[in-house]
Order: C-alpha cells, then structure tokens, then sequence
C-alpha cells in the first residue's frame, strides 16, 4: 500500500478547508507543497475532486524525485528520517484538511448512508486490529446476523494483474448460481466468505448505487430469517390473558402462551410483551420467565411487582411457588 493511500484511508478531503489551509485550486486538481528535513526536500501532493492523491519528495539538490522512500527494503537510518518526515507531512494535512469517513472509497460511504436512510443501520467494526481492522459489518438489528461487509482489499484478489486497493462489498446472493438474465458484471465470488451464499462487489462505480443498493437489498432479504407468525388474533389472545392475571400474582411467559392455545410460542409472548404499549395499558409487568426472572434492564418491573406485595428472592427472582398464578378462575388466585 502507498504510503498516501495509508495515511489518509478512511479520510476524505474538504475543498474549504483544502484552500484555507494552502492548497491551490488549478483546473481540476488541488495541490500543496512544503519544505521537510530542514528544506533539503519538497514534499509535494496532488489531490483531483474524485479523491485520488498522489505525492512525491523532491530532492532540492537536484530537483529529482527521492523514490528510496517508496522502496521498504531501504531501512538505513537516512531513508527513514526522510520516510518519517514525509508521513509526518501528510499527516498534518490529514489532521487540517479531512473529515472522518467510515471507508476508503467515495462509493463505500455513500452506499454506508444509503444502507442506514433505508434500514437505520450503521456499520460496526469488529476487529480492532490485524488484516481486517477497516472491515465494517452491516447486521440485522433483530436477529443480529450480517448482510453486508465492506473491506479494503488489494484488487488482484477478484481480479488478477491489479494490484490497486480497493473497498469490496460482501453480500449474500444466489445470483452467480443462476444463468439467465442477470448482468454479473462487477460482481464476483465473495473474497474470504462462502463462494456458493455470497458475493463480492468492488465499489469503485463500476456499479451504480442503484445496483449495488438492489443486492443489498436481496441480502438483507436472505439473512433476515423467517420471523415467528406473529398475528392480530393471537396478539388479541396474549394482551387478554395478560390482562387477567391478578394484582399480587405472575405468570410465566410458557403459561400464557399455552393458553393462548400456541405452547411452543413463549418467546412471541415474550415479544408482544414488550411492545404491549402500543395496544393500550396492560400488566406486562406480571409475566416473567418460568424461574421468576424479570425483564434484564427494566428495573421499573421489580418495583411494580414489590409494590403490589410480591416478594423476591435472594437471586433477585420472584418465588414462583408462593406468586404463581394458577389460573383457577379465583380472582384471589
């Protein structure tokens, strides 16, 4: 990776503070210079309005390039003072002239604000270090499981004699397994994920926004998972036998959800639960898990349920043996 390309990943330059900050506006490019190792070199650095940058120190001597830098094996002490003081060249530019962006590329971040005005999704960034510490992974706030990642990888991995680095965008797709009229272009065997479930797209505009927002769109589809029939009759069902569950008395969410005539479904009972505010004033607070435990963070629930004369346990549960209602028609029950 260039040295420029490393300093400013994930940056992307501002044309105000571009020119505030000594850049100079010359047709469609913006360049900048100064001196660095006490003014035997120039630094120098070409930014276009796509973002690509290019840069180069200037031996003043001789007015030729120093291309040592570019070159890692030369390690002498000398090479890399002169390496140190061009970085540190760049980075200041960085630090004055750039905001912070989530990826590399323009078409990464746009693609980035798409994803979360369509699905209020942000990407998160697992790993904190090593090969894949730029990777953002896009999940399902539900059921959590990923449908996008987007990675900066060396090109030649999709596509070989490119060396070039790249934002690449990995989404779940059948589409590579199917021969009729689907347009593939651009599009590749998922880099470092499973070939047959999943794809590869290099967001460099070889594909429109449109496009690409399409196979976000068939991913999140595929990873979404098949949700648990949730349906007005048995919502109407849970919210009534809620409803009677007396003050001073729980019930369990397994309990409810056998009398409501579905036994398997007490995790859904547990999801009508919390939303059972946007069905009116209901006693959600009375139902708990079958050991007494109450909802995790709601603190709120243990104080209704004290309050109403219900006692707990030393591990924080409600004792079911003497709270438990036991649905016997008594309303003292």
């Amino acid at each position: 990776m260039k040295i420029e390309q490393k300093v400013f990943a994930r940056k992307r330059f501002v044309h105000e503070k571009m020119l505030s900050n000594g850049f100079v506006e010359t047709g469609n490019t913006y360049t900048y210079s100064a001196g660095i190792m006490d003014g035997d070199f120039r630094a120098e650095i070409t930014v276009t309005p796509e973002g690509n940058i290019n840069g180069r120190v200037i031996d003043v001597m001789n007015e030729e390039e120093y291309t040592q830098l570019r070159v890692r094996s030369f390690d002498g002490p000398f090479v890399s003072m002169v390496r140190a003081a061009y970085e540190e060249f760049l980075n200041g530019i960085a630090v004055s002239c750039c905001t912070d962006t989530y990826f590399s590329s323009v078409q990464a971040n746009r693609i980035t604000e798409k994803i979360f005005s369509k699905y209020k999704v942000e990407p998160d960034f697992p790993w904190d270090k090593g090969t894949y510490e730029p990777a953002g992974v896009f999940r399902h706030t539900g059921n959590r499981k990923w449908f996008g990642l987007i990675m900066n990888v060396n090109k030649d991995v999709l596509v070989p004699g490119s060396d070039d680095p790249v934002d690449v965008m990995n989404l779940r797709s059948d589409i590579l397994s199917k021969d009729d009229s689907f347009d593939t272009e651009g599009i590749y065997p998922a880099y470092h994920m499973n070939h047959r479930n999943w794809i590869s797209v290099i967001l460099d505009d070889s594909l429109t926004d449109e496009r690409v927002m399409e196979l976000v769109g068939e991913s999140y589809s595929l990873t979404s998972g098949k949700p648990a029939k949730t349906d007005d009759e048995f919502i109407r069902k849970v919210l009534s036998i809620a409803d009677s569950v007396p003050y001073g008395r729980v019930a369990t969410y397994g309990q409810i959800a056998a009398l409501a005539g579905r036994p398997k479904n007490s995790r859904q009972v547990g999801k009508i639960m919390s939303m059972a505010d946007r069905y009116g004033d209901h006693p959600c607070h009375r139902i708990v898990n079958s050991s007494g435990r109450t909802v995790p963070g709601w603190k709120e629930q243990r104080h209704r349920l004290e309050s109403e004369g219900i006692a707990f346990k030393e591990n924080g549960c409600v004792d079911m043996l003497k709270y438990r209602w036991k649905n016997t028609g008594n309303s003292e029950e």
